[in-house]
């Protein structure tokens, strides 16, 4: 206003038309800024969605003796909390047995052995708890979506871990800030290892990254013990779930749109090193958890297509689509039904379960394996599921696996 008017007197122009050309443009910016409101989403979604070349490995599909044929081990899947819990992303269970879930209403709850049939909230955070994991000293750590990482005490004590990171030394923008903090896992020395699936994009606008296949997403490292946190990995496809190996010296990473699992040493003599664990996968890998025997279990959200794998390779085409058409009619990966593989130490798939109805878990986020039996969450769902092991050992747990028996 100002410029405006100091321009209008320098050119001698009479009060009454300053007046009018000073009210004609205030006008203006009312009838604009109501407009950009209105229509803001629409026009960021086609200046900001920035599709890139992403080609997976063509996928061959099961036959009847495949390890990955369809069947219905999980149709019969025992169920917990069914309506009282809404988009259990991960679960965990504690020595006790206890299980515990966070919810998008931002908190986390506990289901009580050995039952589950009753349960209370532990904690009260306020964002979406998604990964979790038990410290050896009974303190749950979680990743908060749009957060940060968190911590809770076995009293229900919640407290701040780490919003931020480093800032990227070439990024135009301030990527310091923990945008959506995804799975994480503690490594034996206390470092704290998690994934954060994207900077570009909010909880609520998780599936839209899709849309890119661009590496968007980074593996972050803090030390509690100088309150330090550094970004390891950067340019990552959708990272997702993170578990350490028995090794105690890697990890494994899941890039969830690249439909692949990587495994990166953080100490040793390999320190720095990563490399492929396991790709190809016919589905899109969550969270990834260690299992009894030498295994890992991972979670898969749900299933490739042929049509989405041939728009990933179509960066135009997926650009046109979020500039001409509305956001809830774009094409997006199938994240409806998923299921359950279990995998050796060397990366070879020996077993997967599935809900072959789709109705009581048909799109799993993460699975937990505790005293024989399998545990489901789903992100989607709102309800937490149990499954029984074939010949699993009844007395086998991670905590004790992992941390050692007290």
């Amino acid at each position: 206003v100002l410029i405006l008017t100091s321009g209008l007197i320098r050119l001698s122009m009479p009060g009454s038309v300053n007046q009018l050309i000073l009210g004609l443009v205030l006008i203006a910016a009312v009838l604009f800024d109501a407009k950009w409101v209105k229509n803001r989403g629409k026009l960021l979604s086609k200046v900001y969605v920035s599709p890139t070349y992403l080609k997976l490995p063509n996928l061959t599909p099961p036959t009847g003796t495949d390890v990955l044929a369809v069947n219905d081990r999980l149709g019969a899947a025992e169920l917990i909390g069914l309506g009282a819990v809404e988009g259990p992303e991960d679960v965990v269970l504690d020595r006790d047995d206890n299980l515990y879930t966070g919810t998008r209403h931002g908190t986390i709850v506990r289901f009580l052995a050995p039952d589950y049939a009753r349960s209370e909230v532990f904690a009260r955070i306020g964002g979406h708890p998604l990964g979790l994991a038990f410290a050896p000293n009974g303190d749950l750590l979680t990743c908060i979506g749009g957060m940060g990482v968190y911590r809770v005490s076995p009293d229900g004590t919640v407290a701040k871990v780490t919003d931020e990171t480093n800032r990227s030394l070439l990024s135009v923008i301030d990527d310091s800030r923990l945008r959506l903090p995804d799975d994480l896992d503690i490594a034996p020395d206390g470092r704290i290892f998690f994934s954060e699936a994207t900077i570009r994009y909010e909880m609520s606008e998780w599936a839209v990254d899709a849309l890119e296949g661009r590496g968007n997403g980074r593996l972050i490292c803090h030390d509690p013990r100088t309150g330090s946190t550094r970004t390891i990995l950067r340019g990552l496809i959708f990272p997702n779930g993170v578990t350490i190996c028995r090794d105690g010296q890697s990890l494994l990473f899941a890039e969830t749109w690249a439909c692949r699992i990587s495994r990166y040493w953080f100490d040793g003599p390999d320190k720095g090193k990563r490399e492929i664990f396991l790709d190809n996968l016919p589905g899109y890998p969550d969270n990834l958890n260690c299992g009894s025997d030498g295994t890992y279990w991972i979670a898969l959200l749900g299933m490739r297509t042929r049509t989405f794998d041939l728009a990933m390779r179509k960066p135009g085409f997926r650009r046109r689509m979020a500039k001409r058409i509305a956001a809830d009619e774009w094409l997006f990966p199938n994240i409806n039904r998923g299921c359950v593989l279990r995998v050796s130490e060397t990366g070879e798939i020996i077993d997967a379960l599935w809900d072959e109805a789709g109705e009581n878990h048909p799109s799993i986020t993460s699975t937990c394996e505790h005293k024989g039996w399998l545990y489901l969450g789903g992100v989607s769902n709102n309800r937490i599921g149990r499954v029984r092991i074939e010949g699993a050992d009844p007395q086998w747990t991670a905590h004790d696996d992992y941390w050692g028996k007290r």
